[in-house]
């Protein structure tokens, strides 16, 4: 009984590991698509010249990292820090909610984190009881 719980740990401690790796796999996946972007309320053509607004609309936030796969999406030009211009109208009209590369990051830590921890935790109960089978 006790063998077969040592080697239930060891292979917890095991699959925390591959978890972890899949974890950051899968992080570094999603955050590969990231780009500055500014998203912008468009407004007409019209409006910018009668308001005398030179850019494609009202900026909405501070530009941020962001995922967002659809190239309909983006506007003509960009900022003055090089963020390429979103519609936001466009996103929501497609039901689109783009992913924020600060949100992916924070989810990896979070989760590489709790494996971490599983992973001393089953490894170390994994080490006392091998221990423990010495000692008998």
């Amino acid at each position: 009984m006790l063998v077969r719980f040592h080697r239930f740990l060891g292979m917890l401690a095991l699959l925390c590991l591959l978890a972890l790796l899949a974890t950051l796999l899968v992080g570094w996946w999603f955050g590969r698509g990231a780009q500055l972007v500014q998203l912008v309320a468009p407004v007409s053509v019209t409006s910018n010249t009668l308001f005398g607004n030179s850019g494609p609309g009202t900026l909405i936030g501070s530009p941020q990292q962001m995922v967002i796969h659809d190239p309909g999406a983006f506007l003509e030009g960009r900022t003055a820090e090089g963020a390429r211009y979103v519609s936001d109208t466009y996103l929501k009209a497609q039901n689109i909610y783009p992913l924020q590369l600060k949100t992916v990051r924070f989810v990896q830590v979070a989760v590489a984190v709790g494996f971490i921890v599983a992973l001393l935790v089953f490894g170390s109960l994994w080490l006392v009881g091998r221990q423990n089978q010495t000692r008998v």
